[in-house]
């Protein structure tokens, strides 16, 4: 039987200034318009095999470096991000891709700043655009980066967000990442078996395909050795979470995704397309659909752990062995 633990075991959380939310959320963008413009040029090559090395966007590339320096974000930036912004356009290597699973990270700090209304279920996503928008920020343009940052510098800036509003975000984000986490050791747990009867990484000096495979998707080395429990464990987190409304609903015993459904009715031509939606069980899910879902649920993750000083450092792999922003994971709290 899994621990559960009282809510008194929940903390206040200790939010940091305004400001600082806002600087780093100000890198992030800087660095997603990169992000944009690679992701851009790396489909067009492996796509269309064109060419889209165009000197406008070379300029913009260049332009969004100079933005950095020129707004003083290179104080605030890390020296990932600062190390992605300097490499000449098109020479970004493959985990400087990976830079793009920060866009729900992204939202999350706009939601703290107040620059959107509600964060979206764990099976969709921000709107992009909508996020870009909402700061004002021109990525080449540094003097756009003061007038969203500056206001939040004021002494009488306040943060107006509700507490217990918080909470629940936090409860709910943790609730999710340890559902996606919980999917990654389900599907290994014979592996770990196999493994841990042979000899452990620590006794053999060599790391096994399936610990490699743990640690690329950031599941915590604490909570390995709960894969041979998942299948009763997932079903108790479940009704647990649902009681605390932290997921909407169950479907088998576990959360409930909502999926679109298109099919075609009629006959040819003359057939009329129709979408409907159906609740699946997260386990029922395709590997592409839960690895999207962990990554949403970790960037957002990553982004309360450090709004609320979990994390000193913005260092997704640092973020990944935290088990939890609460004391004990909400799924576990009653």
């Amino acid at each position: 039987m899994a621990f559960r633990g009282s809510r008194a075991l929940l903390q206040s959380f200790n939010l940091r200034p305004s400001f600082e939310l806002a600087l780093r959320s100000s890198c992030l963008q800087l660095v997603l318009a990169r992000w944009g413009l690679e992701t851009a040029a790396l489909m067009g090559v492996k796509g269309e095999q064109t060419s889209n090395d165009d000197e406008r966007k070379v300029r913009a590339v260049e332009a969004i470096t100079r933005a950095m320096y020129e707004s003083g974000l290179d104080d605030h930036a890390t020296t990932a991000e600062k190390t992605m912004l300097e490499k000449p356009y098109r020479c970004w290597e493959y985990e400087d891709y990976t830079y793009g699973d920060h866009w729900e990270a992204f939202g999350v700090l706009q939601w703290l700043l107040g620059r959107q209304h509600k964060i979206p279920p764990y099976h969709s996503n921000f709107d992009r655009a909508r996020l870009f928008q909402s700061t004002g920020i021109m990525p080449a343009d540094p003097s756009t980066v003061e007038k969203f940052v500056d206001p939040f510098m004021a002494p009488q800036t306040h943060q107006s967000l509700d507490m217990k509003q918080l909470q629940r975000e936090i409860d709910v984000a943790e609730a999710w990442l340890w559902r996606a986490r919980a999917q990654v050791l389900l599907g290994l747990r014979e592996d770990l078996d196999k493994a841990e009867q042979q000899g452990s990484a620590a006794a053999t000096g060599d790391e096994t395909p399936a610990e490699a495979l743990l640690r690329a998707k950031h599941v915590p080395h604490s909570l390995r050795k709960m894969a041979r429990e998942m299948p009763k464990t997932i079903p108790i987190a479940a009704r647990q979470a649902r009681d605390r409304g932290l997921v909407d609903a169950l479907e088998g015993g576990d959360f409930a995704i909502l999926v679109e459904m298109k099919e075609n009715t009629g006959s040819g031509s003359s057939g009329t397309n129709t979408t409907t939606t159906t609740t699946v069980p997260y386990a029922n899910l395709d590997s592409n659909h839960q690895d999207a879902i962990r990554k949403i649920a970790e960037s957002r993750f990553l982004a309360f752990a450090w709004a609320v000083g979990k994390a000193k450092e913005w260092d997704a792999d640092a973020v990944s062995e935290l088990v939890s922003i609460n004391p004990i994971s909400s799924v576990w709290t009653a």
